[in-house]
């Protein structure tokens, strides 16, 4: 889902260029990690990364959106958040991607019967 890195919107956008990715699109879904919603997308993501890692997550756990948080307790975390962060987000992006081509293929097909009766339809009336 989402990498704890500053400057979200400024790597996405670079990305999106690099990729040829949409761009709007790309830096807008970064708004998805939230101040709202980051603590739980993290907490998600650390909790993956423990798992990977053999370890066991800190139920007393909790996330700041603070300097201070950041400077004494990402040092602790940063191996299984970042992990966690790496492989959610790989997952998710795989799945959309999919999900998106699916869809796209879906509603072309579509298109083209559509384009096909109408013109079998002009046809008719000529």
């Amino acid at each position: 889902m989402s990498i704890p890195i500053p400057s979200q919107m400024l790597f996405a956008a670079l990305c999106a260029i690099i990729f040829r990715a949409n761009l709007p699109l790309s830096v807008i879904l970064v708004w998805i990690s939230n101040p709202l919603t980051m603590g739980p997308i993290f907490y998600f993501n650390y909790v993956v990364g423990t798992y990977l890692l053999g370890q066991e997550p800190d139920e007393n756990l909790h996330f700041e959106l603070s300097w201070d948080w950041m400077m004494n307790m990402l040092g602790d975390l940063w191996q299984p958040l970042y992990l966690g962060s790496i492989v959610v987000g790989m997952i998710l992006g795989i799945t959309c991607f999919i999900l998106i081509r699916l869809l796209w293929r879906q509603q072309v097909a579509k298109n083209w019967k559509l384009r096909q009766e109408r013109r079998k339809n002009s046809k008719k009336t000529h």
